[in-house]
């Protein structure tokens, strides 16, 4: 594949367009779009957007997870010729190798097994583990499960949660631990499984839940949401941002695709303030993580957008045909799933993950 540089026209004069010098090896497909200073101070002068990967089928869509050089995805939905407990559809978790590599032809994506956990959707690194959320089929509970060892077995996990007082989660959709509590593992929970004809008729409202791993209790967090979809804690563990996807079901786009910022109080296991953090630029923040600057990320219908802490949109990488997921890995690269494609942002500004 051809790797070409590009001139990208900037929002902000004070760094002129011959100085910003972004590889792109699709730059009909994807580029930068910078807001403010605050942007190009994140992404450096001389960035780079890469096409690593494509695949036949969606297998890029969430989790993101990097770890010793391989990304962990689960795909989306992929029709099957018979399983009336999903609808007729299924979900691969996969790991991608070799996903830093300069060489692409090394990098392959390999099936692992969904058996106990049943249509995977977010995910994330939990101590030397992944834990995962399963959403769950009409025959089989959805919850947390957690892989002990993702890289010498991959293939087996344990569950850690699969009710809330005997009722089956709606479909647990994505994750995120807080260290300073403890290591309880926080998850939202939104219908998406039943409207998809995954799950049955939900049997709860549409939740943000915690569970305590000291004790194996789980508590709801926080409610309110038409479907709590994203979630992430600062790096102080501090805040806490939930995404609100709720305008996919609503008409004319007249329901949230909202960010919410929450305080954490005293570590958890309680939030305070609730808040409007940000808006979608475009369709809906699915996906979203904290930089150690405090910047928040979130893949939406135009890419991937980019707020300050503050809540000010700084700038945006746009990807054609949006990004559900993402995933930080070491020395400023950012993994974007973009269903089919995988790509690969390299950073040269701040050090920021």
């Amino acid at each position: 594949m051809g790797v070409i540089k590009a001139v990208t026209a900037l929002a902000s004069a004070s760094i002129a367009a011959a100085q910003f010098a972004p590889t792109l090896s699709n730059p009909d497909q994807a580029n930068f779009s910078v807001i403010s200073n605050d942007f190009s101070a994140v992404i450096g002068q001389t960035p780079s957007i890469e096409l690593i990967h494509t695949a036949t089928d969606p297998l890029f869509h969430e989790a993101g997870i990097f770890l010793n050089g391989s990304l962990y995805v689960s795909s989306n939905r992929i029709k099957v010729a018979s399983d009336p407990a999903t609808g007729d559809q299924t979900i691969q978790l996969n790991r991608v190798t070799n996903v830093m590599s300069g060489d692409l032809s090394s990098i392959a994506v390999e099936p692992l097994s969904t058996a106990q956990i049943a249509l995977p959707n977010g995910g994330t690194l939990n101590g030397g583990g992944l834990v995962f959320t399963s959403q769950g089929s009409k025959t089989q509970s959805g919850g947390l499960f957690v892989i002990p060892d993702p890289v010498g077995n991959p293939n087996a996990s344990v569950p850690l949660v699969t009710e809330f007082h005997g009722k089956p989660f709606n479909s647990p959709n994505d994750v995120a631990v807080n260290a300073r509590d403890g290591g309880s593992v926080w998850f939202t929970d939104p219908s998406y499984g039943s409207l998809q004809n995954l799950r049955n008729a939900p049997a709860l409202p549409n939740q943000v839940y915690r569970f305590d791993p000291a004790t194996n209790g789980t508590r709801v967090v926080a409610d309110g949401f038409a479907q709590p979809n994203g979630l992430a804690f600062d790096a102080e563990f501090r805040t806490l941002y939930v995404t609100d996807t709720g305008a996919s079901e609503a008409p004319n786009g007249a329901g949230p695709a909202t960010i919410y910022a929450f305080d954490v109080m005293d570590g958890g296991p309680f939030l305070g303030n609730r808040r409007v953090f940000a808006y979608a630029p475009k369709g809906l923040p699915d996906g979203i993580r904290v930089d150690n600057q405090g910047n928040v990320w979130s893949g939406v219908g135009s890419g991937l957008a980019v707020w300050n802490r503050a809540g000010t949109l700084i700038g945006q990488v746009l990807v054609e045909g949006g990004v559900a997921n993402f995933g930080f890995a070491p020395n400023g690269t950012v993994f974007v799933l973009n269903e089919t494609k995988l790509w690969r942002i390299r950073l040269t500004g701040q050090s920021l993950f």
